[in-house]
């Protein structure tokens, strides 16, 4: 098991608690974003808008709004995404840690 169920449950109510949440995208996002027309760089946020959970697979994942653009609904892994400090983000880079953690020792 990738994800400890108790801490993704938390992390996730916590997250919602708090919707929307301001925050930059890690630079694979913003690659990935830049091929559907997305003006995002590394100092522009996005708002998370929702939050739900893809399972062990996927991990937790947001809903994003980009500003200017409502072409389709953009996801992401929450371990591609950047919170700026506060009492969450402590949560936050704890989960990602953890995940990508796990994950690189599953490969």
């Amino acid at each position: 098991m990738i994800d400890n169920p108790n801490q993704v449950k938390a992390l996730i109510q916590k997250l919602k608690d708090h919707l929307p949440i301001s925050v930059k995208a890690t630079p694979a996002l913003i690659r990935h974003l830049s091929s559907k027309n997305t003006n995002i760089t590394p100092t522009s946020y996005v708002d998370v808008t929702d939050v739900m959970y893809f399972g062990d697979e996927g991990g937790i994942c947001c809903e994003l709004k980009i500003k200017d653009y409502d072409e389709e609904t953009i996801l992401a892994s929450l371990t591609h995404l950047n919170f700026p400090p506060s009492p969450l983000s402590l949560d936050v880079r704890d989960y990602q840690a953890k995940r990508i953690k796990k994950l690189a020792r599953e490969r």
